[in-house]
C-alpha cells in the first residue's frame, strides 16, 4: 500500500493529540519533514488544540429572565394543580342525611358535574404542559 499525503492528513488529528502509535508517529514525522504544507497544517492543528474553548457569556439579564420565567412557571403549575384537583373532586362532594350518603352534584345537577370534569380535564392538560416545560428547563 502506498501512503500518500491524504492518508497523513487523516492521521494528523491523532498525531497532534498524542494518540498515535510509535510507527504512525514516525511515519507522520517523516512526511512533515518532507512536506512544508503538511507541517504548517500540523502546527495549525496544535495551536487550535492548545487554545482553550471559547465560552460565550450569556447576554446581560439572561439569568434574571430565566429565573423569572421559572418562578412564573412554578407558580402557574401550583395554581393549575389546585384548580384541577378542586374541579375533579367537586362533582364528588357529598352529604349525609337520613337516607345515607348523597352525592350532591351527581344527583342534583349532573350537567354541572359534567362541566366541572371537562374543566378539570382542561386544567390537567395545562398542568402537564407546564410540567413538561419545567422538565425541559431542568426542574
Amino acid at each position: 500500500m502506498n501512503v500518500t499525503a491524504e492518508v497523513v492528513k487523516d492521521l494528523l488529528p491523532l498525531f497532534v493529540a498524542g494518540e498515535a502509535s510509535a510507527d504512525t508517529k514516525a511515519l507522520v514525522e517523516e512526511f512533515l519533514r518532507a512536506d512544508p504544507q503538511l507541517a504548517a497544517l500540523a502546527a495549525a492543528l496544535r495551536e487550535q488544540e492548545d487554545r482553550p474553548p471559547q465560552l460565550h457569556a450569556a447576554p446581560p439579564g439572561a439569568e434574571r429572565a430565566a429565573l423569572s420565567t421559572t418562578r412564573s412557571l412554578l407558580r402557574r403549575r401550583s395554581w393549575l394543580l389546585s384548580f384541577a384537583l378542586m374541579f375533579t373532586g367537586l362533582p364528588l362532594s357529598f352529604s349525609f342525611d337520613s337516607g345515607g350518603m348523597r352525592f350532591l352534584l351527581l344527583r342534583d345537577a349532573p350537567m354541572f358535574a359534567l362541566v366541572s370534569w371537562v374543566v378539570a380535564a382542561g386544567l390537567w392538560v395545562a398542568f402537564a404542559q407546564v410540567a413538561r416545560r419545567l422538565r425541559v428547563t431542568g426542574l
